[in-house]
């Protein structure tokens, strides 16, 4: 503003287009917001789009003329920037064809590359408007037949369809969207797009009011949650949530919510096609976050734990469909689900079993990483390796992690043999406490007998 109002002379009007004009070739960034800056000043002042245009052609005419095979970023800039102009009608359009058609004239090495520049710069726009859609049309076809009658280089070949595709795309079939009934819309639009954190109360409201003894929307709502892939990933505890405060006036939706996910947890295991694994991740994280509001026992959460890491498993360690060794998978879904509700079991029985359950899934990743498909050309991904070394800080920080295969197998040993002296404690003082059933068998007929 200060500059039209201030300093809008003629000399400075020149020394403002030799700047806009004379913008380094690297910064081909710059040349988008130049554009925009002409076309701003246009109004009052005219005769800079007419100077700047005119530099442009001048130095383009040089470069193809000129026919030589240096100098490529600054020609690129130069169309680059006749493109940007177009586009904010600054540019003739009847000038930028021009320039294409000269381009099409030699096509060959750089002039191939200025062709393709100019047209993923503005060829959409062209093509797409009324006065200039017909010569587009007819001038991409004739960069098209060039190339088939010429021996380019694969690059240019690349290149060149690249260049056509974008301004003339393929047609696409248009997607068939379903129709469904407005209730379900509706509840849809509040589980999928509503639904957020400070939104939860509000949607809770609404969904108090369906029509619950309407079984097709029971139904409909149930699978609505059950298909927990279509909510917004970092927005599946607001639907543990939701559903949470639900419970206390529909009852059986939250049972049949918690079936479902398991269900559907175990088919994933089943199926297991690569596919499905987003929808996997989510069914984890959303069956954690309903243990972080008490749908669900710990029992539940273990029991999905140990079926990760021992479903469909070989104990030999040959290969099974369910489980290939490249895949690692289960260990991303332990992962998962232990970052979402793991930090809850830090004390009593439930500690001891998240410790128990560390050291089988030391195991089964020491398994998985000695298996033959792991080589000096394809490690273990380390992205996995950052991934259980995190979770594992996070849950115990102070626990010893396994180092090898062999700790990894001794540490089970050593649990399953505490286990089994403990067993074994509490079966003989059970037997020495009168617990035992044959005792009780001897008695119970010693009374019979007196009778």
């Amino acid at each position: 503003m200060d500059f039209c109002m201030n300093m809008n002379t003629k000399a400075n009007r020149r020394k403002l287009v030799r700047a806009l004009f004379t913008v380094p070739r690297q910064r081909l960034d710059l040349l988008p917001f130049y554009a925009r800056l002409v076309a701003t000043l246009h109004p009052c002042m005219s005769d800079l789009a007419e100077d700047l245009c005119a530099m442009l052609k001048g130095d383009f005419r040089f470069h193809v003329r000129k026919k030589d095979q240096i100098n490529i970023e600054t020609k690129n800039k130069t169309v680059r920037f006749i493109g940007e102009l177009t586009k904010f009608k600054m540019f003739m359009k009847n000038d930028s064809l021009h320039c294409l058609k000269m381009l099409l004239s030699d096509f060959s090495h750089h002039h191939i590359e200025m062709a393709c520049t100019l047209l993923e710069t503005t060829g959409r726009f062209l093509f797409r408007s009324p006065e200039s859609h017909l010569r587009t049309s007819v001038l991409l076809e004739q960069m098209m037949r060039k190339k088939q009658a010429m021996h380019l280089d694969a690059r240019y070949v690349t290149m060149v369809e690249n260049a056509y595709y974008y301004c003339n795309p393929p047609p696409v079939e248009k997607t068939v969207r379903k129709k469904r009934p407005p209730l379900q819309e509706y509840i849809r639009k509040l589980l999928y797009k509503d639904l957020s954190k400070v939104t939860t109360e509000k949607v809770l409201r609404q969904m108090r009011k369906l029509a619950w003894q309407d079984p097709e929307v029971k139904e409909y709502v149930i699978n609505c949650m059950i298909n927990i892939w279509n909510v917004k990933y970092n927005s599946i505890h607001c639907v543990a949530n939701l559903l949470a405060g639900l419970v206390p006036y529909q009852e059986d939706v939250g049972i049949h919510v918690v079936d479902g996910v398991l269900e559907d947890i175990r088919l994933g295991m089943e199926v297991n096609q690569p596919k499905f694994n987003q929808r996997r991740i989510s069914s984890v994280k959303f069956l954690g976050e309903l243990y972080n509001y008490r749908m669900v026992e710990s029992a539940v959460i273990f029991r999905i734990l140990y079926s990760f890491i021992t479903f469909g498993v070989s104990t030999d360690g040959s290969a099974t469909p369910l489980d290939p060794p490249e895949h690692l998978f289960r260990i991303r879904l332990v992962c998962t689900l232990l970052d979402t509700c793991g930090q809850y079991f830090d004390r009593g029985s439930s500690k001891r079993k998240l410790d128990c359950f560390l050291v089988y899934f030391q195991r089964y990743i020491w398994w998985k990483k000695t298996l033959a498909v792991w080589t000096k050309d394809h490690p273990f991904p380390i992205d996995v390796d950052y991934m259980i070394s995190d979770i594992l800080e996070l849950l115990r920080p102070k626990m010893k992690f396994c180092s090898s295969t062999e700790d990894a197998l001794k540490q089970v040993q050593e649990l399953e043999r505490e286990f089994l002296i403990k067993l074994g404690t509490r079966l003989l003082v059970d037997f020495l406490g009168g617990n035992n059933p044959f005792t009780i068998f001897v008695v119970d007929n010693n009374n019979d007998n007196d009778n």
